[in-house]
Protein backbone atom coordinates (compact mmCIF):
# COMPACT_ATOMS: atom_id res chain seq x y z
CA UNK A 1 0.00 0.00 0.00
CA UNK A 2 1.46 3.28 -1.00
CA UNK A 3 2.59 5.85 1.54
CA UNK A 4 0.47 8.59 -0.05
CA UNK A 5 -2.78 6.67 0.43
CA UNK A 6 -1.84 5.83 4.01
CA UNK A 7 -0.97 9.43 4.75
CA UNK A 8 -4.21 10.79 3.29
CA UNK A 9 -6.34 8.25 5.19
CA UNK A 10 -4.71 9.01 8.53
CA UNK A 11 -4.82 12.76 7.96
CA UNK A 12 -8.53 12.61 7.11
CA UNK A 13 -9.23 10.78 10.37
CA UNK A 14 -7.38 13.39 12.41
CA UNK A 15 -9.20 16.27 10.67
CA UNK A 16 -12.55 14.59 11.35
CA UNK A 17 -11.68 14.24 15.02
CA UNK A 18 -10.71 17.90 15.24
CA UNK A 19 -13.80 19.20 13.46
CA UNK A 20 -16.16 17.24 15.70
CA UNK A 21 -14.52 18.41 18.90
CA UNK A 22 -16.83 21.41 19.08
CA UNK A 23 -19.98 19.31 19.51
CA UNK A 24 -21.88 19.13 22.80
CA UNK A 25 -20.04 17.47 25.64
CA UNK A 26 -20.84 13.96 26.84
CA UNK A 27 -20.16 13.40 30.50
CA UNK A 28 -18.48 10.09 31.45
CA UNK A 29 -17.89 8.53 34.85
CA UNK A 30 -14.69 10.08 36.20
CA UNK A 31 -11.96 7.76 37.45
CA UNK A 32 -9.27 5.26 36.50
CA UNK A 33 -10.10 2.80 33.72
CA UNK A 34 -8.95 -0.69 32.86
CA UNK A 35 -9.96 -2.23 29.52
CA UNK A 36 -9.09 -5.81 28.54
CA UNK A 37 -9.93 -6.50 24.88
CA UNK A 38 -9.73 -9.14 22.18
CA UNK A 39 -9.61 -8.33 18.49
CA UNK A 40 -8.06 -8.75 15.07
CA UNK A 41 -4.81 -7.22 13.76
CA UNK A 42 -4.93 -6.62 10.00
CA UNK A 43 -1.36 -6.16 8.70
CA UNK A 44 -0.43 -4.02 5.72
CA UNK A 45 0.00 -6.33 2.72
CA UNK A 46 3.54 -4.98 2.22
CA UNK A 47 4.61 -6.57 5.51
CA UNK A 48 3.89 -10.10 4.23
CA UNK A 49 2.83 -11.02 7.76
CA UNK A 50 -0.33 -13.05 8.35
CA UNK A 51 -3.31 -11.24 9.90
CA UNK A 52 -4.15 -12.71 13.29
CA UNK A 53 -6.07 -12.25 16.53
CA UNK A 54 -4.78 -9.76 19.06
CA UNK A 55 -5.14 -9.22 22.80
CA UNK A 56 -4.78 -5.86 24.50
CA UNK A 57 -4.97 -4.21 27.90
CA UNK A 58 -5.64 -0.49 28.37
CA UNK A 59 -4.97 1.51 31.54
CA UNK A 60 -6.20 5.09 31.62
CA UNK A 61 -8.02 7.92 33.32
CA UNK A 62 -11.38 9.47 32.44
CA UNK A 63 -11.54 13.15 33.38
CA UNK A 64 -14.66 14.97 34.56
CA UNK A 65 -15.31 16.04 30.96
CA UNK A 66 -15.36 14.27 27.56
CA UNK A 67 -11.59 13.68 27.53
CA UNK A 68 -9.67 10.57 28.60
CA UNK A 69 -6.10 9.31 28.29
CA UNK A 70 -5.09 5.66 27.95
CA UNK A 71 -1.92 3.58 27.74
CA UNK A 72 -2.44 0.41 25.69
CA UNK A 73 -0.37 -2.76 25.38
CA UNK A 74 -1.31 -5.07 22.49
CA UNK A 75 0.07 -8.51 21.63
CA UNK A 76 -0.48 -10.51 18.44
CA UNK A 77 1.22 -13.83 17.62
CA UNK A 78 1.41 -14.15 13.83
CA UNK A 79 3.43 -15.91 11.13
CA UNK A 80 5.61 -14.96 8.16
CA UNK A 81 6.71 -17.59 5.67
CA UNK A 82 5.95 -20.29 8.23
CA UNK A 83 7.94 -18.63 11.00
CA UNK A 84 6.39 -17.28 14.18
CA UNK A 85 6.28 -13.51 14.52
CA UNK A 86 5.59 -11.98 17.91
CA UNK A 87 4.05 -8.51 17.73
CA UNK A 88 4.17 -6.18 20.78
CA UNK A 89 2.56 -2.77 20.44
CA UNK A 90 2.74 0.09 22.96
CA UNK A 91 0.83 3.33 22.52
CA UNK A 92 -0.49 6.35 24.38
CA UNK A 93 -3.92 7.52 23.22
CA UNK A 94 -6.32 10.38 23.83
CA UNK A 95 -10.08 9.82 23.64
CA UNK A 96 -12.85 12.38 23.09
CA UNK A 97 -16.46 11.31 23.83
CA UNK A 98 -19.25 12.63 21.63
CA UNK A 99 -22.88 13.17 22.74
CA UNK A 100 -24.60 10.03 23.95
CA UNK A 101 -27.26 8.47 21.72
CA UNK A 102 -29.84 8.14 24.50
CA UNK A 103 -32.36 6.15 22.48
CA UNK A 104 -29.86 3.30 22.11
CA UNK A 105 -27.65 4.04 25.16
CA UNK A 106 -24.48 4.33 23.05
CA UNK A 107 -21.64 6.83 23.44
CA UNK A 108 -19.42 7.27 20.37
CA UNK A 109 -15.85 8.50 20.78
CA UNK A 110 -12.88 9.58 18.69
CA UNK A 111 -9.31 8.54 19.45
CA UNK A 112 -5.76 9.29 18.34
CA UNK A 113 -2.33 8.55 19.72
CA UNK A 114 1.32 7.73 19.22
CA UNK A 115 3.37 4.62 19.98
CA UNK A 116 5.64 1.90 18.65
CA UNK A 117 5.38 -1.76 17.62
CA UNK A 118 8.09 -4.39 18.07
CA UNK A 119 8.10 -7.22 15.47
CA UNK A 120 10.25 -10.20 16.47
CA UNK A 121 11.36 -10.67 12.83
CA UNK A 122 12.93 -7.17 12.86
CA UNK A 123 10.30 -5.86 10.43
CA UNK A 124 9.79 -2.24 11.35
CA UNK A 125 11.52 -2.79 14.69
CA UNK A 126 10.55 -0.04 17.19
CA UNK A 127 9.41 2.35 14.49
CA UNK A 128 7.33 5.37 15.53
CA UNK A 129 3.63 4.93 14.75
CA UNK A 130 0.62 7.21 14.95
CA UNK A 131 -2.94 5.97 15.15
CA UNK A 132 -6.42 7.41 14.72
CA UNK A 133 -9.91 5.97 14.90
CA UNK A 134 -12.85 5.71 17.23
CA UNK A 135 -15.49 3.45 18.67
CA UNK A 136 -18.67 3.00 20.65
CA UNK A 137 -19.37 2.40 24.33
CA UNK A 138 -22.48 0.73 25.71
CA UNK A 139 -22.89 1.47 29.41
CA UNK A 140 -23.97 -1.58 31.41
CA UNK A 141 -24.03 0.47 34.62
CA UNK A 142 -22.21 3.39 36.27
CA UNK A 143 -18.79 1.72 36.13
CA UNK A 144 -18.87 -0.98 33.42
CA UNK A 145 -19.15 -0.47 29.64
CA UNK A 146 -18.84 -2.74 26.63
CA UNK A 147 -16.48 -1.07 24.18
CA UNK A 148 -15.93 -1.60 20.43
CA UNK A 149 -12.85 0.07 18.90
CA UNK A 150 -11.29 0.53 15.44
CA UNK A 151 -7.84 2.04 14.75
CA UNK A 152 -5.72 2.86 11.75
CA UNK A 153 -2.04 2.49 12.69
CA UNK A 154 0.48 4.24 10.42
CA UNK A 155 4.20 3.43 10.52
CA UNK A 156 5.66 6.87 9.77
CA UNK A 157 9.10 5.43 8.95
CA UNK A 158 8.37 2.40 6.77
CA UNK A 159 5.03 3.78 5.52
CA UNK A 160 2.89 0.76 6.45
CA UNK A 161 -0.77 1.18 7.34
CA UNK A 162 -2.24 -1.49 9.63
CA UNK A 163 -5.64 -1.57 11.29
CA UNK A 164 -6.88 -3.08 14.53
CA UNK A 165 -10.48 -3.99 15.43
CA UNK A 166 -11.25 -4.94 19.03
CA UNK A 167 -14.06 -5.60 21.51
CA UNK A 168 -13.53 -5.18 25.24
CA UNK A 169 -14.99 -4.36 28.63
CA UNK A 170 -14.07 -1.06 30.27
CA UNK A 171 -14.23 -0.80 34.06
CA UNK A 172 -14.03 2.54 35.90
CA UNK A 173 -13.00 2.86 39.53
CA UNK A 174 -11.40 5.24 42.02
CA UNK A 175 -13.38 8.32 41.00
CA UNK A 176 -14.17 11.17 43.41
CA UNK A 177 -16.60 10.27 46.18
CA UNK A 178 -20.05 11.75 45.67
CA UNK A 179 -20.11 12.61 49.39
CA UNK A 180 -16.83 14.49 49.19
CA UNK A 181 -16.89 18.24 48.93
CA UNK A 182 -13.22 18.64 48.01
CA UNK A 183 -14.04 19.50 44.42
CA UNK A 184 -16.68 21.95 45.58
CA UNK A 185 -14.08 24.20 47.21
CA UNK A 186 -13.01 25.50 43.81
CA UNK A 187 -16.48 26.90 43.11
CA UNK A 188 -16.52 30.66 43.48
CA UNK A 189 -19.78 32.14 44.64
CA UNK A 190 -21.00 34.81 42.20
CA UNK A 191 -20.83 38.38 43.46
CA UNK A 192 -24.55 38.82 43.10
CA UNK A 193 -27.30 36.23 42.86
CA UNK A 194 -30.98 36.97 42.40
CA UNK A 195 -33.85 34.66 43.24
CA UNK A 196 -37.50 35.21 42.40
CA UNK A 197 -39.65 33.71 45.14
CA UNK A 198 -43.02 32.26 44.27
CA UNK A 199 -45.61 33.86 46.51
CA UNK A 200 -47.45 31.26 48.61
CA UNK A 201 -51.23 31.18 48.58
CA UNK A 202 -52.50 33.47 51.31
CA UNK A 203 -54.07 31.56 54.20
CA UNK A 204 -57.25 32.66 55.87
CA UNK A 205 -56.41 34.22 59.22
CA UNK A 206 -58.54 35.43 62.12
CA UNK A 207 -58.99 39.19 62.03
CA UNK A 208 -57.94 40.69 65.38
CA UNK A 209 -60.58 42.74 67.22
CA UNK A 210 -59.99 46.42 66.57
CA UNK A 211 -60.00 48.72 69.59
CA UNK A 212 -62.30 51.71 69.47
CA UNK A 213 -60.60 55.10 69.91
CA UNK A 214 -60.65 56.46 73.44
CA UNK A 215 -62.60 59.73 73.75
CA UNK A 216 -62.55 62.22 76.58
CA UNK A 217 -65.97 61.03 77.67
CA UNK A 218 -64.86 57.44 77.81
CA UNK A 219 -61.79 58.40 79.78
CA UNK A 220 -64.02 59.55 82.64
CA UNK A 221 -65.54 56.10 82.97
CA UNK A 222 -64.03 53.41 85.20
CA UNK A 223 -60.96 51.77 83.80
CA UNK A 224 -62.61 48.43 83.03
CA UNK A 225 -65.04 50.14 80.61
CA UNK A 226 -62.20 51.71 78.64
CA UNK A 227 -60.43 48.40 77.96
CA UNK A 228 -61.22 46.55 74.71
CA UNK A 229 -63.16 43.36 75.17
CA UNK A 230 -60.86 40.34 74.76
CA UNK A 231 -61.37 38.42 71.51
CA UNK A 232 -63.01 35.11 72.22
CA UNK A 233 -60.88 33.44 69.54
CA UNK A 234 -57.62 34.12 71.36
CA UNK A 235 -56.18 31.05 73.08
CA UNK A 236 -55.73 30.95 76.84
CA UNK A 237 -52.29 31.64 78.25
CA UNK A 238 -50.07 28.56 78.14
CA UNK A 239 -52.23 26.93 75.45
CA UNK A 240 -51.48 26.64 71.72
CA UNK A 241 -54.54 25.82 69.69
CA UNK A 242 -53.19 27.05 66.31
CA UNK A 243 -51.05 24.54 64.38
CA UNK A 244 -48.17 25.71 62.16
CA UNK A 245 -49.23 26.34 58.58
CA UNK A 246 -47.13 24.35 56.13
CA UNK A 247 -47.16 25.86 52.66
CA UNK A 248 -45.75 23.93 49.72
CA UNK A 249 -44.51 26.06 46.86
CA UNK A 250 -45.05 24.89 43.29
CA UNK A 251 -42.47 22.30 42.17
CA UNK A 252 -39.47 23.85 40.46
CA UNK A 253 -37.55 21.98 37.77
CA UNK A 254 -33.79 22.40 38.09
CA UNK A 255 -31.97 22.65 34.79
CA UNK A 256 -29.31 20.01 35.48
CA UNK A 257 -28.22 17.64 32.74
CA UNK A 258 -26.55 14.29 33.27
CA UNK A 259 -24.68 12.18 30.75
CA UNK A 260 -25.69 8.59 30.06
CA UNK A 261 -25.61 6.67 33.37
CA UNK A 262 -23.88 9.67 34.97
CA UNK A 263 -24.76 10.77 38.51
CA UNK A 264 -22.18 13.47 39.29
CA UNK A 265 -23.28 17.12 39.17
CA UNK A 266 -21.02 19.32 37.06
CA UNK A 267 -20.01 22.67 38.59
CA UNK A 268 -21.54 24.62 35.72
CA UNK A 269 -24.96 23.74 37.19
CA UNK A 270 -24.12 25.00 40.69
CA UNK A 271 -25.71 28.47 40.20
CA UNK A 272 -29.12 26.82 39.71
CA UNK A 273 -28.69 24.88 42.93
CA UNK A 274 -27.44 27.98 44.75
CA UNK A 275 -30.75 29.73 44.10
CA UNK A 276 -32.47 27.06 46.18
CA UNK A 277 -29.85 27.40 48.91
CA UNK A 278 -30.37 31.17 49.04
CA UNK A 279 -34.12 30.75 49.45
CA UNK A 280 -33.68 28.15 52.22
CA UNK A 281 -31.31 30.43 54.11
CA UNK A 282 -33.66 33.40 53.74
CA UNK A 283 -36.53 31.26 55.05
CA UNK A 284 -35.22 29.31 58.08
CA UNK A 285 -38.48 27.37 58.46
CA UNK A 286 -38.37 25.96 54.94
CA UNK A 287 -37.28 22.49 53.75
CA UNK A 288 -36.69 20.99 50.32
CA UNK A 289 -37.24 17.60 48.70
CA UNK A 290 -35.03 16.85 45.70
CA UNK A 291 -36.74 14.42 43.33
CA UNK A 292 -34.91 12.46 40.64
CA UNK A 293 -36.77 11.20 37.56
CA UNK A 294 -35.75 9.22 34.46
CA UNK A 295 -37.35 8.13 31.20
CA UNK A 296 -38.29 4.50 30.50
CA UNK A 297 -35.12 3.60 28.59
CA UNK A 298 -33.47 0.54 30.14
CA UNK A 299 -34.45 -1.60 33.11
CA UNK A 300 -36.83 -0.04 35.63
CA UNK A 301 -34.70 -1.21 38.59
CA UNK A 302 -31.60 0.44 37.13
CA UNK A 303 -33.47 3.68 36.38
CA UNK A 304 -34.65 3.72 39.99
CA UNK A 305 -31.08 3.48 41.25
CA UNK A 306 -29.82 6.18 38.87
CA UNK A 307 -32.63 8.59 39.87
CA UNK A 308 -31.82 8.09 43.56
CA UNK A 309 -28.11 8.76 43.02
CA UNK A 310 -28.77 11.88 40.94
CA UNK A 311 -31.17 13.32 43.51
CA UNK A 312 -28.67 12.59 46.29
CA UNK A 313 -25.87 14.25 44.31
CA UNK A 314 -27.88 17.48 44.08
CA UNK A 315 -28.72 17.24 47.79
CA UNK A 316 -25.02 16.79 48.58
CA UNK A 317 -24.18 20.01 46.73
CA UNK A 318 -26.76 21.90 48.82
CA UNK A 319 -25.35 20.40 52.04
CA UNK A 320 -21.61 20.31 51.36
CA UNK A 321 -21.10 23.32 49.09
CA UNK A 322 -23.81 25.78 50.15
CA UNK A 323 -23.92 24.74 53.82
CA UNK A 324 -27.64 23.96 54.05
CA UNK A 325 -28.42 21.92 57.16
CA UNK A 326 -28.78 18.23 56.29
CA UNK A 327 -32.03 17.96 58.25
CA UNK A 328 -33.69 20.39 55.83
CA UNK A 329 -32.80 18.45 52.66
CA UNK A 330 -34.30 15.16 51.50
CA UNK A 331 -33.49 13.24 48.31
CA UNK A 332 -35.95 10.84 46.66
CA UNK A 333 -35.64 8.91 43.40
CA UNK A 334 -38.74 7.88 41.49
CA UNK A 335 -37.08 6.30 38.47
CA UNK A 336 -39.50 6.08 35.56
CA UNK A 337 -42.64 5.90 37.76
CA UNK A 338 -43.74 9.53 37.34
CA UNK A 339 -43.21 10.69 33.75
CA UNK A 340 -43.94 14.34 33.04
CA UNK A 341 -45.10 13.41 29.54
CA UNK A 342 -45.43 10.16 27.59
CA UNK A 343 -42.14 8.51 26.62
CA UNK A 344 -43.13 8.42 22.94
CA UNK A 345 -40.38 10.60 21.43
CA UNK A 346 -36.81 11.65 22.13
CA UNK A 347 -37.98 15.15 23.14
CA UNK A 348 -40.47 13.69 25.63
CA UNK A 349 -37.89 11.29 27.06
CA UNK A 350 -35.50 14.20 27.54
CA UNK A 351 -38.25 16.12 29.38
CA UNK A 352 -38.79 13.15 31.69
CA UNK A 353 -35.10 13.00 32.64
CA UNK A 354 -35.30 15.75 35.23
CA UNK A 355 -34.50 16.93 38.74
CA UNK A 356 -37.33 18.64 40.65
CA UNK A 357 -37.09 20.68 43.88
CA UNK A 358 -40.19 20.90 46.10
CA UNK A 359 -39.84 23.57 48.79
CA UNK A 360 -42.11 23.68 51.83
CA UNK A 361 -42.33 26.64 54.18
CA UNK A 362 -43.60 26.42 57.74
CA UNK A 363 -45.31 29.38 59.42
CA UNK A 364 -46.47 29.26 63.03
Amino acid sequence: MSFNIAKRTLLSSIIAASSLSTLALAQQQEGFTITPSIGYYNMDSDRDIKDDKAYSLGLGYQFNNPWAVEFVYLNADSKQAGNDVDVDQYRLDGLYHLPTLNNVDLTPYLAAGVGTTDFSNDSGHDNVQVNAGGGLKYAVNDTVSVRADFRLVNDVEDHHLDNVTSLGVQMTFGGPSKQSSSSDDSYNTPVQQTYTQTEPVQQAQVEPTEEEPVTDEMAEQPEEMVQAEPATEAPMAGESTQQPVVETLPPEKINIQFGLNETTVEQKFYPDIEKIAVFLKDNPGSTVIIEGHTDDTGAASYNQTVSEKRAQSVANVLINTFQVDESRVEAIGYGEERPFVENDSEEHREANRRIVAIISTSEA
